[in-house]
Formats: structure tokens, C-alpha cells, sequence
């Protein structure tokens, strides 16, 4: 008996996979390069600057309210991403992609910024006891907006990675340094508790 040979996936939509495949794979061949002479030329490091600023910046947007601090936090990401280039290892990048490495850092500055403003808060409630004059006063969110502060620093962070800026499940999994399981639930869980405390605030408005 004869078997028939198998044949390779000619078809107009194997073909388009393939050559996705090899652009894909070009284009990371062609980034590590840049990456690399980035690291002894702040010219090359220009470019990964453009290319990548679009993301981190609106992944900061939708974490910061203040405009001013916004503009901070992006130029502290990139500013930590060209000291700490050489920290970045080309061999790794397949299990921890570029733009995963710099979400990792734009994640911990936007947690700082929290943390101390969290800080700065602690003091502003200390000197309202005191009767002492109030620095600044706090800032009033509605909606979604205001739900998401409500949330912690880890639940904001996927988020704002998986929603506002569509990172898919894998690599949101790199940028936190967890597993892709538990993320999924992490979201699910989040995303019920959303769900909840907006019921919440519509069921507790009076009624006109």
C-alpha cells in the first residue's frame, strides 16, 4: 500500500504565514542589531527612542493623570533603558522581548510615583490634623477612572497593559514575571471586582 506523501501548506493563507513568519523574524534580527550599537552609540539609541515611545507613553497615559508627571515618568523609562542597555541581553529576547523590558520598567516607575505620592499623602493628612494649611488638594476622578485607582498597583498594571494598550496575554505575563494562567485569572478576577464596585457607585447615587 502506497501512502501519499505529505504535502506543504501551499495555499494562499500558508503562503501569507510564511512570509509574515520571515518579516517577523527580520525585523527582530534587524532590532537586535540596532540594540546592540546602541549600546556604544546614543545615535542608534535614537531610533529605538522613536520607535518606542508611541506604546510606553500611552501606557503611562492611561496609568498618570497629571500631564507634567506623565512626561516624568516616560523620560525616566527611557532615560534608565539607555543606562541599563547592557543589562539587556540579546540572547534572552525571545523569553523577554525589548518592548517587554521597557514595559518592565515603565511599570516599576509609574508604582514609584505611586508610592511616594501615597507618602505625600500620609503628610497631607498629618498636617490636617495639625490645622495647618493644606499643600494641594486631591484630585476628584469619575467613572472607570476613578474605579481604577481604586485598585492596587498590580491590578492597575494589567489593566492598563491587556485594555488600554492590548498587549497580548504572553507578553503581559513576561513584563510582571508571571505565569500566563495566572494572569488570565488575575484579569478575570479584577475585572469582576471592576464590574462590582461600579454597580456600586451607580446603585449608591441619589436620585434626582
Amino acid at each position: 500500500m502506497v501512502h501519499a506523501s505529505r504535502k506543504k501548506d501551499v495555499t494562499p493563507s500558508g503562503v501569507r504565514r510564511f512570509k509574515c513568519d520571515n518579516v517577523k523574524e527580520s525585523r527582530l534580527i534587524e532590532e537586535n542589531k540596532r540594540i546592540l550599537r546602541a549600546k556604544t552609540d546614543l545615535k542608534e539609541f535614537d531610533y529605538l527612542y522613536r520607535n518606542y515611545f508611541p506604546m510606553i507613553n500611552s501606557f503611562v497615559f492611561h496609568r498618570v493623570e497629571d500631564e507634567a508627571v506623565r512626561h516624568e515618568i516616560v523620560s525616566n523609562v527611557f532615560f534608565k533603558a539607555m543606562k541599563k542597555l547592557n543589562l539587556f541581553r540579546i540572547l534572552d529576547a525571545r523569553r523577554c522581548t525589548f518592548s517587554s523590558w521597557l514595559f518592565r520598567i515603565a511599570v516599576n516607575e509609574v508604582n514609584q510615583y505611586y508610592r511616594e505620592r501615597k507618602k505625600r499623602q500620609k503628610i497631607d493628612e498629618r498636617l490636617k490634623w495639625e490645622g495647618l494649611p493644606q499643600p494641594h488638594e486631591p484630585l476628584d476622578f469619575s467613572g472607570v477612572k476613578r474605579v481604577l485607582e481604586r485598585l492596587s498597583e498590580e491590578e492597575q498594571t494589567l489593566i492598563s497593559l491587556r485594555y488600554f494598550e492590548k498587549r497580548p496575554i504572553r507578553e503581559v505575563a513576561q513584563i510582571v514575571g508571571k505565569k500566563e494562567s495566572a494572569i488570565k485569572v488575575r484579569l478575570h478576577r479584577t475585572l469582576k471586582k471592576m464590574r462590582q464596585m461600579l454597580d456600586k457607585e451607580q446603585t449608591d447615587e441619589p436620585a434626582l
